[in-house]
């Protein structure tokens, strides 16, 4: 046995030095995690930001094909992205993990593949509003005797949930005018003032078993409060998605910048804020000799 142990040991070594090590590369949107194949094609992309609050991640086949795209976080809550690797360099298994800051509501999933970027199989498990995920479902037994009529049963249609939240991972206190299109009780619209870092929940809405984009159900007017300064800004935003559960989604409006804007004369104020005051009459003097 000693003539072959040496051999092998030789061939594992290779195999595990024949994988390449992951590249850091730091920009000036945050830091970016690169794991490549043996043969130089890019792997899995992992970024998250400068505050190491909001990230997103890919894997990819050798083809440049995505095969998997999540979102990760660690504020309001959590959600991570765990990959695992062939000796190839292609991802092997994904795991993921999401919860919220609180609540019951959890969510994990684990995806397997192939050398070649094949999906083999996927498990999930978690909570959400309608109870734990995956659904147990129990079929009721028929009786031999009777032969049961053929009818058609209608099916139950579920209502996904959508959740809209606002975050300010500024450094900026920021106004939020919410106006509903569709006025109901669990999207009712308002204003809220939120100070740098926050996270705020606008509402939620359903709409059948569908996902709607949330502009078609909310307006969203967020601007930067500077004291004294009557043009304000304009948030710039991007909208991460988060799955609770198969009819639970969370989307997190993020504001990623701000656009100045310029107000029309006799629009010197945005919806939301209070009027700017009226421009104050200059006195005139007269002299008489």
């Amino acid at each position: 046995m000693r003539p072959l142990t040496l051999p092998l040991a030789i061939l594992l070594a290779s195999t595990l030095t024949a994988q390449p090590k992951p590249r850091i590369v730091v920009t000036d949107t945050g830091t970016v995690v690169l794991h490549e194949f043996t043969t130089g094609q890019l792997s899995t992309k992992e970024w998250r930001d400068q505050d190491d609050h909001w990230g997103r991640s890919w894997a990819y086949k050798k083809t440049g094909e995505v095969i998997f795209e999540g979102q990760t976080r660690r504020i309001a809550g959590h959600a991570s992205v765990q990959f695992s690797y062939h000796p190839n360099g292609a991802v092997s298994k994904v795991e993921t993990s999401d919860a919220p800051d609180g609540g019951i509501q959890w969510h994990k999933s684990t995806t397997t593949f192939d050398e070649q970027g094949n999906r083999t199989g996927f498990f999930e498990q978690g909570q959400d509003h309608y109870g734990p995920i995956p659904r147990v479902t129990v079929q009721p037994a028929r009786l031999p005797t009777e032969k049961p009529n053929k009818q058609e049963t209608p099916e139950e249609q579920h209502m996904f949930v959508n959740e809209v939240f606002v975050v300010n991972p500024t450094n900026a206190a920021v106004r939020v005018v919410a106006t509903p299109k569709h006025l109901s009780p669990a999207m009712p619209g308002g204003n809220w003032t939120m100070a740098p870092g926050d996270t705020i929940r606008i509402g939620s809405y359903s709409m059948g078993e569908a996902w709607p984009d949330w502009k078609e159900q909310v307006e969203l007017v967020i601007l930067q409060v500077v004291l004294g300064d009557r043009q304000h800004a304009v948030a710039h935003t991007r909208t991460d998605e988060a799955k609770a559960g198969q009819e639970h989604r969370k989307l997190f409006v993020v504001i990623e910048g701000w656009e100045s804007v310029t107000a029309d004369p006799g629009q010197e104020h945005l919806p939301g804020l209070d009027k700017p005051d009226p421009p104050k009459k200059k006195k005139r003097w007269f002299f008489f000799r």
